[in-house]
Parts: C-alpha cells; sequence; structure tokens
C-alpha cells in the first residue's frame, strides 16, 4: 500500500473535518467558548491545507508558499489557543492591550518567513530532496528562528498552566473538562518535539493529526461540560471563595457544580451525583414547580437549621444555559425575629401575654361572637393583698408569686384558654367557646389551686389567693367593644374583693362566691 499516496486524501479529509466543526461551533453551539473554538478549527484548516499543498508541491516556489500558508495557520491558532486558554482560566475577555502583545511575536514571524530570501534571518539555508516521488525541503534555522518555538513553548505551557490550575482547583475531579483541556493541549506539543528532531516517519508532518486530536478533545470538554460556558460568570474558583451555598443545575435539572459552603449542608452532593438529577436527589428542589424563593429545614431539634433559598435562571441571548441555587443559613435571625415578636407580645416576667397581646386576642373573640355566635367568657384576676408580701418580703419574693400564679392560670384553663397579664398583679383570662356559668366554674377551680398552694422563699412560706371577676361575653352582646367587657370584669373581680377577697364573683349575679 503506498501510504504516500493516501497521505494528501487523508489531509483532505482532516480539513473537511475541520469546516464540518467550524460550521458546528456556528449553526449549533452558543458561548463564548464554542465560538473561540470555531475559530481555532478554522486555523487548523489553513494549518492542514498548507501541509497538503507542501506535500503535493513538486517545485520550490509551490513548496515556499504552501509553508506560508501553513505559517498563516499555526500563528494564527497559537493566538487563539492562547485566548482560549485565557478565557478557561480567568473568566473575562483578553484585554485589548494583552491581546496586541501577544499578537506582536505571531505578526513578526510572519513578516520573517515571507521575507526571508532578503535577509536569511529566520531560515539559515533551504535544501530540498525527493522521496517517494515527493518534493521534501530541510531547513536550517536562523538567528531569528528560537522566536517561533520559544513562543510555541510559551503558549503551550500557559495552556498547560490554565488547565491544570483549574484542574486542581476542582479538586482533580476526573468527571470535569480539565483533563480533555490538558490532554487537547500536551498531545500536539509531543507531536512537535517528535517532528522537530526528525523522528517522525518519512519526515512527514505529524501535526494535522494531532491537532485534530486536540480539536476533539476540546469540543468534547466544551459540549459535555457546558459549565465552561456558565462557568464565565460563575467559575469553580469563583465558588470555592464564596460562603452562601451554591449549586449549579443544568437546564434539564442535573447537577453540575457546587461549591464547599452547599457540600456542607447536603450530604449528596457528592462528585458520584454529578450529572444527576437534582430532584432524585432531594425532591425540595423542583426547579420547574418550585418557587424561586424558599427555605428548607436541614436536622432536628437543637441540631435545626433554616436556610433561604433563591432561585436564578441562567440565560445569554435568550438561551437557557442552567440554574443557580444560592442559599444562606438564616437560622440565627429568623431565631432573634422570633424572639423579639416573642418579646413584643410577652411579658418577660411570667411569660404570659403582655397586656396588648391578650387584648388583640380579645379583639378576636370580639369578632367572632359578633360575626358567628361564637360564645365566650373573659375573668380578671387579682391576687390579694400583694403590696404586702412586696413590702415584707421584698420584690423577689413578689415577683415568685407572679410567677407561680402565672403557671397555676396556664395549668387551669389550658390548652385552649388564654392568660395574660393585665398589668402589677393582674391577669386577664380569656376562655374561649365558655360560657358564664362554666367560666366561673373554671375562675373557681383557679382560686382552690392557688389558694393551695404554699411557696417559699429564703426559708420563709407564702400563702397567696385571689379575687376573680366573671364576664360573660353573651351578657355584652349588645355592647361588644373591649373596654365595656374588661371594665365589666374588672367590677365583678373589686366586687370580690369588696366582700372578703378570695372569692369568685360573676358579673351580672348578686351572689360572689366565697371560697
Amino acid at each position: 500500500m503506498d501510504w504516500f499516496a493516501l497521505y494528501p486524501y487523508f489531509l483532505y479529509a482532516v480539513i473537511a473535518v475541520y469546516l464540518a466543526l467550524f460550521l458546528y461551533s456556528l449553526k449549533f453551539s452558543k458561548g463564548p467558548l464554542s465560538s473561540i473554538f470555531g475559530l481555532i478549527c478554522l486555523a487548523n484548516a489553513a494549518y492542514v491545507a498548507g501541509a497538503a499543498m507542501q506535500f503535493n508541491s513538486v517545485t520550490a516556489e509551490e513548496v515556499f508558499f504552501a509553508q506560508r500558508i501553513r505559517y498563516y495557520g499555526v500563528e494564527s491558532l497559537l493566538v487563539l489557543n492562547f485566548v482560549f486558554a485565557y478565557k478557561v482560566r480567568y473568566r473575562k475577555r483578553l484585554s485589548p492591550m494583552t491581546g496586541l502583545l501577544i499578537s506582536l511575536i505571531p505578526i513578526l514571524i510572519m513578516v520573517l518567513v515571507n521575507t526571508n530570501d532578503f535577509h536569511g534571518l529566520f531560515y539559515a539555508d533551504v535544501k530540498f530532496f525527493e522521496y517517494g516521488g515527493h518534493l521534501f525541503s530541510k531547513r536550517a534555522p536562523g538567528p531569528l528562528y528560537f522566536i517561533s518555538y520559544t513562543y510555541v513553548y510559551f503558549v503551550t505551557a500557559f495552556g498547560i498552566y490554565a488547565f491544570f490550575s483549574g484542574w486542581r482547583k476542582s479538586g482533580f475531579r476526573l468527571k470535569s473538562p480539565y483533563p480533555l483541556l490538558l490532554a487537547g493541549r500536551v498531545l500536539p506539543m509531543l507531536f512537535n518535539i517528535i517532528y522537530q528532531k526528525g523522528l517522525s516517519p518519512f519526515w512527514m508532518d505529524l501535526m494535522p493529526v494531532t491537532l485534530l486530536l486536540s480539536a476533539l478533545f476540546y469540543l468534547a470538554a466544551i459540549r459535555k461540560y457546558k459549565i465552561l460556558e456558565i462557568g464565565e460568570i460563575y467559575g469553580r474558583e469563583i465558588f470555592s471563595n464564596i460562603k452562601e451555598g451554591m449549586l449549579l443545575l443544568s437546564p434539564s435539572g442535573a447537577l453540575l457544580e457546587y461549591n464547599d459552603s452547599a457540600a456542607a449542608v447536603f450530604p449528596w452532593l457528592t462528585e458520584k451525583n454529578i450529572k444527576r438529577p437534582v430532584l432524585e436527589l432531594d425532591s425540595r428542589f423542583n426547579v420547574e414547580q418550585g418557587a424561586r424563593e424558599f427555605r428548607i429545614s436541614q436536622g432536628t431539634g437543637d441540631e435545626e437549621r433554616i436556610y433561604e433559598f433563591r432561585l436564578t435562571e441562567l440565560a445569554e441571548e435568550g438561551e437557557l444555559l442552567g440554574y443557580l441555587y444560592v442559599f444562606i443559613d438564616v437560622t440565627d435571625n429568623i431565631r432573634l425575629i422570633e424572639k423579639l415578636k416573642y418579646m413584643a407580645d410577652h411579658d418577660s416576667l411570667t411569660k404570659l401575654y403582655n397586656r396588648g397581646r391578650i387584648l388583640r386576642e380579645l379583639e378576636g373573640l370580639i369578632a367572632g361572637r359578633r360575626y358567628e355566635n361564637y360564645p365566650f367568657s373573659l375573668l380578671m384576676i387579682d391576687i390579694d393583698h400583694f403590696k404586702n408580701i412586696n413590702d415584707e418580703l421584698g420584690h423577689l419574693a413578689g415577683n415568685e408569686v407572679l410567677k407561680r400564679v402565672a403557671a397555676v392560670c396556664v395549668e387551669v384553663v389550658a390548652p385552649e384558654g388564654m392568660v395574660g397579664r393585665y398589668g402589677g398583679e393582674e391577669f386577664l383570662i380569656l376562655l374561649p367557646g365558655v360560657s358564664g356559668g362554666k367560666a366561673a366554674e373554671k375562675a373557681e377551680q383557679l382560686r382552690a389551686r392557688i389558694e393551695g398552694l404554699t411557696l417559699f422563699f429564703n426559708g420563709r412560706s407564702i400563702s397567696a389567693t385571689i379575687s376573680a371577676g366573671v364576664m360573660d361575653g353573651a351578657v355584652g352582646r349588645d355592647n361588644l367593644r373591649i373596654d365595656y367587657l374588661v371594665s365589666r370584669a374588672d367590677e365583678a373581680m373589686y366586687r370580690a374583693k369588696n366582700d372578703g377577697r378570695n372569692r369568685v364573683a360573676v358579673y351580672g349575679s348578686p351572689d360572689a362566691v366565697a371560697g
């Protein structure tokens, strides 16, 4: 088999593949890396076209012309490879100044190649020989030829650094684009060394083959890991430096990326779950049906933490690239808000509802009575001779009495009843669904329980009694106002005090119930 006869057709096939890849990048692929990849394919096609022309040359002039075409392709390819690696590494466009600087050497090389006949600075000598019916040339490097291979190794080294750096920051994950990109950058360098040392078979330039492999590696990295395109905004290294948890999903809802903060919260965020639908990993993450802002709880009891999520669609030129979940731990904020709300509604000493909150609850009961004829009663409770306790034993003793009486009130009226500290030693108790007769029984039960209490403070025993006034909401149905109902309950309570204390009085009933 005449390999020399087949080689040009192989080069033409490679050119066709490059052009197909270029058209594919234009029509079917979007994103900043895809556009650069298309230009890389075009530059490769020019380089291989020059190689094919040189292989078929029969005169020295044709060899030199083909050589210039190859250099046009390879110098453009070097600049584009640098831009590609730069965008992958730094997630941003090249500045105009950097672009100009990186293009100066390729421009200089092209000037030297095209004018070498006049100065011999790039090639000192060119010798021709025939092999297998084909004309080959062997060039002796001139004093400025080192510029060319120095630039090649510089671009190659930068690409290796950029891709290896990205791979290292990804934790050397095999399921990432960086191994493919590294392979695409190292192979051409190895085969170029083989060619420059004259070790390639039949002196053939192996670069068209290796550059095709390199392009296919690049294509696989771009298409398989679209994260590179989204990563123009949200790179892995950016993820690592953000305190908030972040999850990156594909348009279909598959897990693409996450940062350390997210992995510390959700144990299913592991490398083996990359590319799996996140909905299968946690049913709470429903991209299509889920809210754009929501909260998720993790853990139980004292270990429970609450995370607030925000879902953002990532799009470019109208095309959906994926979804980004960003979340923060809002547990402390929520608990602080809950504490402030509690403090706004509760008495700090007894932990009962404060005056404002218990009156708002009463307002709700009034509305229920007014519109649905819902029964309720209220009790006004006052601790008898409380001033004497404070004067004789001190305010700390008085505080203990208030707390114990408050606790008994809650026990007796629970779970439906509501207790609030109305002011000083007065308590207002609401009994939803309870009419006057049963409310009086509840008040008497409460009075008896408190009378039976014995408290000890600093070695001294303390006893306490209460006077209670009962007001049936039905009695005030013609005047359903907070001030009217409370004042009538208060009036009944003072009647109980005037009748000897430690007893219950019902508004509208002439007799107080003695203890």
